[in-house]
């Protein structure tokens, strides 16, 4: 199989939100609930910033010195090309950390946005932009 031309795609910026398992009162939360956020959660990080990855993340929190370990938290990952890239839909990503925080029954949503040296490689675009 040729080898395609490829290109190498700068992404100086990390864009991430955990989608819980668990609710404020340390409950779990319906699978079906888990999953709608995590189908949400990646159509709004594609539509600001062109894609998005889940990845399975169990985490420990600690909430009013309560413990918490979400064995199915999912984060959603994504990335844009600077901080003014993110800051154009900072307040648009807020609103949708409020819905979730609200529907999800949780203290806070964490959105993590910090400088990254990520990458992407791949299939460099044809003239008409196809691969």
């Amino acid at each position: 199989m040729p080898q395609q031309p490829r290109r190498v795609v700068e992404k100086r910026y990390l864009v991430a939100i955990p989608v819980p398992s668990l609710d404020i009162n340390g409950r779990p939360l319906d699978k079906a609930e888990i999953d709608k956020w995590v189908k949400k959660t990646l159509n709004e990080l594609t539509e600001c910033f062109g894609g998005a990855m889940p990845i399975t993340a169990p985490g420990t929190n600690i909430l009013d010195r309560q413990i918490l370990y979400e064995k199915d938290q999912v984060v959603i990952l994504s990335a844009c090309d600077s901080r003014k890239a993110f800051l154009r839909h900072r307040r648009r990503i807020e609103a949708f950390a409020e819905e979730m925080r609200r529907e999800l029954r949780q203290y806070a949503v964490f959105v993590l946005a910090c400088p990254s040296d990520s990458f992407l490689v791949e299939i460099a675009s044809g003239p008409e932009g196809s691969p």
